[in-house]
């Protein structure tokens, strides 16, 4: 089945390779990529002796070396493409790198807030516990001495009279 040239390619293929056409085809729809054929040559030269025919093993030869280049473009296409995913993964992780650290900075700040307010609220706590303790202190100390003591005279100026309530008064203020 000779083929000489096709509407498809820019150039005339050689006699003793027809399937040629069919796989640059394949390949450039396969990889949306247009096929380089600087380095083919399709008119053999006829001034070479034995150039109308090509062994089979020329043939297997030119075969391999067609699709050893074929498979470095291809491997070439696929590093550059895991090159740009690398880099679009890098920007993303990066992105993502300054998003933490903000946030864990305001987290940060967030938790300095927090740690001042209860530091405050446990010495309020501490200074209300011991203001409740002497509060406690004074009213058991009341009824030990209204127990014990006969009725109040109003011109006594201890704990029974009107100096026992300006001292729990002053307490409570």
């Amino acid at each position: 089945m000779p083929h000489r040239g096709s509407a498809f390619l820019p150039f005339s293929l050689p006699s003793h390779l027809p399937w040629l056409g069919f796989l640059m085809l394949l390949l450039d729809a396969a990889f949306d990529v247009p096929f380089d054929d600087s380095w083919f040559d399709p008119e053999p030269d006829p001034s070479t002796p034995g150039s109308a025919e090509v062994s089979p093993d020329e043939q297997r030869r030119l075969r391999r070396k067609i699709s050893n280049r074929e498979s470095a473009r291809r491997c070439r296409i696929r590093r550059q493409r895991h090159l740009e995913g690398l880099r679009a993964e890098s920007a993303r992780l990066r992105s993502q790198n300054r998003d933490l650290a903000s946030r864990v900075g305001a987290l940060a700040h967030r938790c300095m807030l927090v740690s001042r307010a209860n530091h405050r609220l446990r010495a309020q706590s501490a200074a209300l516990s011991r203001r409740l303790i002497e509060l406690h202190r004074l009213v058991l100390l009341r009824r030990v001495l209204t127990m014990a003591a006969p009725a109040p005279v109003a011109s006594h100026s201890g704990f029974g009279g009107v100096g026992y309530e300006q001292a729990l008064a002053s307490l409570l203020a």
